[in-house]
């Protein structure tokens, strides 16, 4: 009840200002219209029938140069949690529950690349926050256009794919930022084009000794990307992106270790060893390869056709365990488009996505962080693929339609080549799904729409869920799917000043799959029956001033976001356990955020802003609570151009109240252990230079 009361505090006071201020805006800038190209509609965000967050270039960067986080959690309905430096986790309405680390049960995009892997993981700690021009979250069942998943979509743009051919420039940006527990975080990149070509070249480093005992993180990265437009019909762009990520990993704590020392990492137990003797880590090496061709046909027909490679190494000395896997996946997607933009805005969407993915998983003991040659390996073959067909249209001023359907295939190929129990060739083959999705916006008023959704949702268990790091085979694990309802309203007023989404979903999931843990402290996977997800989300954005000719404030901008979640478990029995009725593991009941930002003295800047998080659930019985906290977070700097060179110093202080808080907590632990702490009050302190 806090959030509410806090929120509707807040927009009382914003509306209030609103109107007192409406004159405060300088005639000659033009506010930023948010467009949008999740699911092919390349328009406004207020015509398109769905629920979809924008996150631009300049709002992934306004708290930190070396992480996502902040932005991400400042969208209602979306959590991006990080155990210790380098470990994210990511979900979209409460899809959180398959991931004990990773990206699962969301799609992710690069561009026209696809970076979720044939096994349905995503290594989404391998992108570089300095690459990224702009991410699209669309939220809920999104099979009808991208495939399998339940939780929603990421569409991540790169930073050079702004820059089309044209006039000859170039440009430089390089920035070194260094704070608490051993922060350093440096970048460069360079950025070029000419009347054909637009090409870049990145490098980036992150490191931190952490919080934390065993918590060290080191990650470097290296991305070449070119667009190259030989004539006004056809581009091609290509993408190169090097990562070599190391992180360890310490553990979780129970809640008596967690109050006495939460820096400490996970300690020795009667019957296990501590994460520190056993040197528990990731070693992460991928490259990824992406080719992508834009082809206009005709005048209403084009192409767009992309392939994409990439190759993993992965080890993973764990405490009872040591994981190595090498994976090799291929995808590729072709797509149609007929766009006749002078009949009621047709558009047609047709295409199809293929991927392929070699894996080889070797799992054994750990002994001190090196192999006890106690191998059980597994070669695994995954395919999936899906035919797609979308249509958009206008079919009056006021109407947006979006109706469209997929035809979805799933199957692993799993043969036991060491080790025991000998289980020959295992074939996992999921039936076959039928994906559709009705979408359509009213917009009777100017700036003023509302819209309704019904889509179907499915995701097969990923190869991390039917094969853990421990090495058992889960054969018997079944796809999730179900169907998702939601209308919202989204409005665009007073000159883009303010901007206002609501929406509210019901979504009804059968066979979830939900993390369990053994006494070794093991993952393995079932499925839990039946859920219901109800719930809404709200976010606000309001410019009260927007002066840039003025000596003193030139912006004054207050952004807020909420989310109530009633998510529980409809059938769901283990044993003889019955765990209907209650609340869905680690999802909390109300999640907000609020902040504001000013620039003024033509150089000065201060961005505030304040999370807050409900009490979690942290097992199935909800016996465990994680209490809840409020997050404090100021970035303030100074931006000047000198001799033709943009220079920015900044200076972030984190968590300014000293809250004592786990971010990815472990969740359905063996013995209690669910606690990751995250660090107390920290800055950071950096320079960014462009020309």
């Amino acid at each position: 009840m806090f959030m509410i009361r806090l929120f509707v505090t807040f927009v009382i006071s914003l509306l209030s200002l609103q109107v007192f201020s409406q004159d405060l805006v300088d005639s000659t800038k033009q506010l930023e219209t948010i467009v949008v190209k999740g699911f092919e509609s390349n328009t406004k965000s207020l015509l398109v029938p769905a629920s979809i967050s924008s996150i631009s270039e300049k709002q992934m960067k306004k708290f930190t140069t070396f992480s996502m986080l902040p932005a991400f959690n400042a969208i209602p309905g979306v959590r991006m949690e990080e155990r210790s430096p380098g470990s994210y986790r990511f979900s979209i309405r409460g899809s959180l529950i398959r991931s004990p680390f990773g990206v699962r049960n969301v799609k992710v995009y690069l561009n026209d690349f696809i970076l979720t892997d044939a096994g349905g993981n995503t290594y989404i700690n391998m992108l570089d926050i300095n690459n990224i021009g702009g991410v699209e979250v669309l939220k809920g069942p999104s099979g009808s256009l991208y495939g399998a998943g339940t939780g929603g979509t990421l569409l991540f743009s790169n930073q050079a794919s702004s820059f089309k051919p044209g006039k000859d420039t170039s440009i430089y940006k390089m920035g070194i930022a260094s704070g608490s527990y051993g922060k350093v975080d440096q970048h460069f990149s360079y950025i070029v084009r000419n009347k054909n070509l637009s090409a870049e070249i990145s490098q980036g480093h992150d490191q931190s000794d952490g919080y934390r005992q065993q918590s060290r993180m080191r990650k470097d990265n290296i991305q070449m990307h070119i667009k190259s437009q030989t004539n006004p019909k056809e581009s091609t762009e290509a993408i190169l992106m090097l990562s070599d990520l190391y992180y360890q990993t310490p553990g979780g704590l129970t809640a008596a270790q967690y109050s006495a020392n939460p820096r400490q990492a996970r300690p020795a137990s009667p019957v296990t060893p501590s994460a520190l003797s056993q040197h528990t880590a990731v070693f992460n090496k991928t490259a990824l390869l992406g080719i992508t061709n834009t082809n206009q046909m005709t005048l209403h027909w084009r192409s767009v056709s992309s392939l994409t490679a990439s190759l993993t190494g992965f080890k993973n000395p764990f405490i009872t365990n040591f994981e190595k896997r090498n994976e090799l996946n291929f995808g590729v997607r072709t797509q149609f488009v007929y766009e006749n933009k002078a009949y009621h805005a047709l558009k047609w969407i047709t295409g199809l996505e293929r991927q392929k993915g070699h894996y080889t998983i070797d799992s054994s003991g750990n002994n001190k962080g090196i192999s006890d040659g106690n191998n059980v390996i597994d070669k695994i073959l995954a395919k999936q693929s899906f035919l797609f067909s979308q249509v958009n249209i206008d079919p009056l001023d006021f109407l947006h339609i979006q109706t469209g359907v997929s035809y979805n295939g799933y199957r692993y190929e799993l043969n036991r080549t060491k080790g025991l129990p000998a289980n020959g060739n295992v074939l996992m083959k999921f039936n076959k799904q039928i994906l559709p999705r009705f979408a359509a916006m009213l917009d009777f008023h100017e700036g003023l729409g509302f819209f309704y959704q019904i889509s179907k949702g499915y995701s097969a268990p990923s190869i991390a869920e039917v094969r853990p790091s421990a090495g058992g085979i889960y054969s018997g694990l079944q796809a999730e799917h179900g169907w998702n309802s939601e209308f919202g309203l989204k409005s665009n007023l007073w000159q883009n000043r303010l901007l206002w989404n609501f929406s509210w979903f019901d979504f009804r999931l059968k066979d979830a799959i939900i993390r369990q843990t053994n006494s070794a402290g093991s993952e393995y996977f079932v499925n839990a029956g039946s859920t219901i997800q109800k719930g809404f989300e709200t976010e606000l954005s309001v410019i009260a001033l927007n002066m840039p000719s003025s000596k003193t404030i030139q912006q004054l901008k207050f952004s807020a976001s909420y989310a109530n979640n009633h998510f529980s478990f409809n059938q769901y029995t283990i044993g003889t356990t019955n765990y209907a009725g209650k609340m869905i593991t680690g999802v909390p009941h109300e999640i907000g955020f609020l902040s504001i930002e000013t620039e003024f003295l033509k150089k000065l800047y201060i961005n505030c802003s304040l999370n807050y998080i409900s009490s979690t659930p942290l097992n199935d019985a909800n016996s465990a609570l994680a209490s809840s906290y409020r997050l404090w977070q100021i970035k303030t700097g100074f931006k000047s151009k000198v001799h033709n060179k943009e220079i920015e110093i900044f200076y972030l202080m984190d968590n300014l109240g000293n809250a004592k808080y786990s971010l990815g907590n472990d969740l359905n632990a063996f013995g209690s252990r669910y606690y990751n702490a995250a660090p107390l009050f920290n800055f950071t302190a950096g320079m960014n230079i462009s020309f």
